[in-house]
């Protein structure tokens, strides 16, 4: 086939996949790890006491018993102690470092670019909750108790997916748990994007500059945080409070992009 431009080299270096065996004198099969492409013999290197096997005269591949393209079938027995290596050339482990700085907020899925909020409601009695992650320690979460941020150690521990308070959380209390940075191998965008604004007595609704989802976004009405759906709910770029925020009163909102 025909190309326009200048051919670029393969300069992959691929670790093909190799497995071993050991003859007993009577087997004639051996059950491969990985399926042979297209069952053809020469997809795979097979060498007995390191001597290159020749394909289908001294071995033929044969389906198991799923159908599946993966017995490696010898014309006789390999001796009982003898050495047997396949190298599967259809199948190859590459591995590739992506450019510095080439995965922005476009390359990344929805659920790495949010994050995961848990909430509870305290009854006076509990100190400890399940949260629906496993934090990667008491320092990837924000805990909130009615809106006040808590301190790691000091006011809570966690793990696991446990979050312990040194004491009973009161009854009624709210509870928000939002996970950060790293969940798993996931991780989320470092920059944030600050919103500002200033009741006046009577809006409930305010447009941010960015469009989030209720559940990205950390709210402060006069540096207290809000709970997500119980005091605001958030569609597109409105913000819209479930309360009237006084006049003259400080209303923040921090998220990422």
């Amino acid at each position: 086939m025909s190309y326009i431009g200048v051919s670029v080299p393969n300069k992959l270096n691929p670790a093909f996949v190799k497995e071993d065996f050991t003859g007993d004198g009577t087997t004639t099969q051996f059950t491969l790890s990985l399926e042979v492409p297209g069952g053809n013999e020469d997809n795979v290197m097979v060498v007995l006491s390191n001597i290159v096997q020749e394909p289908t005269s001294a071995y033929t591949i044969i389906d198991d018993g799923s159908n599946l393209p993966k017995i490696l079938k010898f014309d006789s027995a390999p001796a009982n102690g003898e050495k047997i290596y396949v190298v599967h050339h259809g199948v190859a482990s590459v591995q590739r470092t992506v450019p510095a700085g080439s995965v922005g907020n476009t390359q990344l899925a929805a659920n790495l670019k949010s994050f995961t909020t848990d909430t509870f409601t305290g009854n006076g009695s509990t100190s400890a909750y399940t949260l629906s992650e496993t934090p990667t320690n008491a320092n990837s979460v924000m805990v909130f108790v009615d809106g006040i941020l808590q301190k790691s150690s000091t006011n809570y521990g966690i793990s696991g997916a446990t979050l312990t308070f040194t004491a009973n959380v009161a009854n009624g209390a709210e509870i928000e748990v939002k996970h950060l940075g790293f969940r798993g191998v996931q991780r989320r965008s470092t920059g944030y994007s600050l919103d500002t604004f200033s009741g006046n007595g009577s809006a409930t609704a305010f447009t941010l500059s960015t469009a989030v989802s209720v559940n990205d976004a950390f709210v402060f009405y006069n540096g207290i945080c809000m709970q997500p759906t119980t005091d605001y709910g958030i569609s597109g770029v409105t913000l819209t409070f479930t309360f009237t925020p006084l006049n003259s009163s400080n209303i923040m909102v921090r998220y990422q992009v």
